[in-house]
């Protein structure tokens, strides 16, 4: 049987991990709006963008991607407050 000790363990390593995730999409956020203002620089007399539309709906996707880690991190959190 796995005692009360046991699952609050695994929902601290939750947390922990949930927050390094949001960290590592943060850094990856960052890295691609660098590359995307790279890119746009180097294209700007360029006939066609040099931005793949892929980067940009890759951008969008960013924001909603934090918001689940958040959601998920504060649900986790509240259920090791409860045990």
């Amino acid at each position: 049987m796995t005692s009360v000790a046991e699952v609050r363990l695994a929902l601290e390593q939750s947390c922990e991990l949930l927050r390094d995730a949001y960290r590592s999409v943060r850094e990856a956020q960052s890295a691609l709006d660098e590359a995307v203002d790279l890119l746009a620089d180097a294209g700007a007399n360029h006939p066609e963008p040099l931005v793949p539309d892929g980067f940009a709906k890759a951008r969008e996707r960013f924001a909603d991607e934090l918001d689940l880690i958040v959601r998920s991190l504060d649900l986790v959190q509240r259920l090791a407050v409860e045990l």
